[in-house]
């Protein structure tokens, strides 16, 4: 038996081969956005999947110092846009590389409220609004459970993946 895979590594080593070994887990890039009145906010995501179809819902893990994270809690509600490959400049305003917060986030023109208000991207592959069944704390991260009421898709549209460090696209073999 080899004596090292014995041994529990130190958390600042396990955190940064953790990262590491993510890196290369590709992940569809996300905004994660919520408004309720003239107040609106979001953030990129890749931690997020389809949790079940009956009834459909959406999980979405959203880091609790997130500037959204409060909003979406507080609204009780959420839209989800799966960025396609030409939504890469969305990705700058929405993690903060463009000195943009809140609703100025969202360049008008790009965006349309679903039935229930929350923010929805019209270049999305695919963007679904949410109502928050629930909610569960856990580490640095909240994970929202949604149910998914109205739904949007661009048919034929690459998804945005994040891949080591850089963008890519997903599009069907």
């Amino acid at each position: 038996m080899d004596n090292a895979s014995s041994i529990a590594p130190d958390d600042t080593v396990l955190r940064t081969a953790f990262l590491e070994q993510m890196r290369q887990v590709p992940g569809a890039v996300a905004i994660i956005a919520s408004a309720q009145g003239e107040n609106a906010g979001g953030l990129v995501a890749t931690a997020w999947s389809s949790l079940c179809a009956d009834p459909p819902m959406l999980l979405a893990c959203v880091n609790r110092s997130a500037s959204a994270h409060d909003l979406i809690l507080a609204t009780g509600a959420f839209g989800l846009s799966l960025l396609s490959a030409q939504d890469s400049a969305v990705v700058g305003q929405f993690a903060g590389k463009a000195a943009l917060a809140g609703k100025d986030r969202f360049t008008p023109g790009l965006w349309r409220r679903g039935p229930r208000g929350q923010p929805l991207l019209e270049s999305a592959t695919v963007a679904f609004e949410c109502v928050l069944e629930a909610t569960h704390s856990h580490g640095t991260h909240t994970i929202l459970i949604g149910k998914v009421g109205a739904m949007h898709r661009n048919a034929g549209a690459a998804a945005l993946l994040y891949l080591d460090g850089k963008f890519a696209s997903a599009v069907p073999a």
